[in-house]
């Protein structure tokens, strides 16, 4: 039997190939933050792309920020509960401008719920029925 020469083979470059065909994840995860900007997380800038592609599709990174700034703002205010340090007050002007964007952005949603319940009122009576004797039990008060 004769030897097998492997001294042209490489084994990083077989293992790349290999592990592109595997892959489950996309090589380059693109999230938008804000418009016209977006977030490029790839094998270059992330030690696990495939990991963040599956984290930011369950929960976004404003999401993620979202739920670091409440929690952050719980620490603030038993940290500094009557204001004082400019660092802690930053934060919660920065916070409150957040909040009222959000609440904002809520009140436009609802608006456009009411609208759309005009349409169906209009379109298919008996849904809009089911649907606006549904919002009554989930209404607050």
């Amino acid at each position: 039997m004769a030897a097998t020469d492997f001294s042209a083979w490489d084994p990083a470059s077989w293992l790349k190939q290999w592990s592109a065909a595997l892959q489950l994840a996309p090589n380059t995860l693109v999230q938008p933050i804000l418009p016209g900007w977006t977030l490029n997380v790839n094998a270059f800038n992330s030690s696990s792309p495939q990991t963040e592609a599956e984290v930011t599709q369950r929960h976004s990174y404003g999401r993620q920020l979202g739920r670091i700034g409440d929690a952050l703002a719980i620490l603030i205010d038993a940290r500094d509960p009557r204001g004082g340090d400019a660092r802690f007050d930053d934060f919660r002007s920065m916070k409150a401008e957040i909040d009222a964007i959000k609440a904002g952005n809520a009140q436009a949603r609802v608006e456009r719920l009411l609208a759309d319940l005009d349409l169906l009122a209009a379109l298919d009576p008996a849904a809009c029925k089911r649907l606006r004797a549904e919002l009554k039990k989930r209404l607050p008060g």
